[in-house]
């Protein structure tokens, strides 16, 4: 049984429909054509205009996994915030297979090496026809870093040569449904608890920056549940919903 056919009876029990290009502008827009149909998950060998955080351009070449899921969404917006965290738990549960390195979340979205990006995930949420579904990208680099000026990259084939990709793409989408799974059995206590034990920085002074181009020293608190930080600055503690972190700076 060839390995396609394999990821397509997987994901058939978990009623998702299975749809494969070789190229894709992006999976991201491209499966937007799907919504009100079916549970989707579309695979790409390639991307020509990848998106990365904030509509920036994200390089992806042939030999990575870019996936995209569209699922349905029965949570409140407050709760949105899960699928990033079971996403990303499910990556760092995939790549533990392969690899014997630390592996980290730099918040939101990134999973890193040693601090070089080796992964990304992004969410949107959609409301039409009084519905609501969740597209959820995933990017992971598995034999082409891209290169990006000032942000470290990895793939890895940087530590272990000897998987394939299309291998690694069935575990992936294993662990991600097994972690999906938890949001079913509302064990959302439980996602955040995981995410969190894998952030950088939790308890270190790091350097951010804000939407307004604004870059601050502040204290990394906390994570709270929908997501943002708990932060301290001028002694004073709030929530960032929404910032670039820098680096550390300890």
């Amino acid at each position: 049984m060839s390995l396609t056919i394999k990821i397509k009876k997987f994901l058939k029990t978990q009623e998702i429909t299975l749809i494969h290009s070789e190229s894709v502008g992006s999976t991201m827009k491209e499966i937007r054509k799907y919504i009100g149909k079916k549970n989707i998950c579309m695979i790409a060998d390639e991307q020509t205009q990848g998106i990365g955080r904030r509509g920036s351009k994200w390089l992806s070449p042939k030999g990575n996994i870019y996936l995209s899921f569209l699922l349905n969404y029965n949570l409140s917006p407050s709760e949105h915030f899960l699928f990033t965290a079971i996403t990303a738990n499910s990556i760092i549960r995939c790549l533990d297979y392969y690899i014997n390195e630390n592996i980290n979340i730099k918040w939101p979205n990134d999973i890193t090496i040693n601090g070089s990006k080796i992964a990304g995930i992004m969410t949107d949420l959609i409301d039409q026809n009084n519905k609501k579904y969740i597209i959820i990208g995933v990017g992971i680099n598995i034999s082409n870093p891209p290169k990006i000026n000032n942000y470290q990259t990895c793939c890895l084939n940087d530590f272990n040569a000897k998987k394939k990709t299309d291998d690694i793409l069935l575990s992936v989408l294993e662990t991600f449904f097994s972690e999906y799974d938890l949001i079913f059995k509302k064990k959302y206590n439980k996602i955040i608890e995981k995410f969190k034990n894998k952030m950088e920085n939790i308890g270190e002074i790091i350097n951010i920056q804000l939407p307004s181009g604004e870059k601050q020293n502040v204290i990394l608190k906390n994570l709270n549940f929908d997501g943002s930080l708990l932060i301290e600055r001028d002694n004073n503690v709030e929530n960032i919903y929404s910032a670039r972190i820098l680096n550390d700076i300890n």
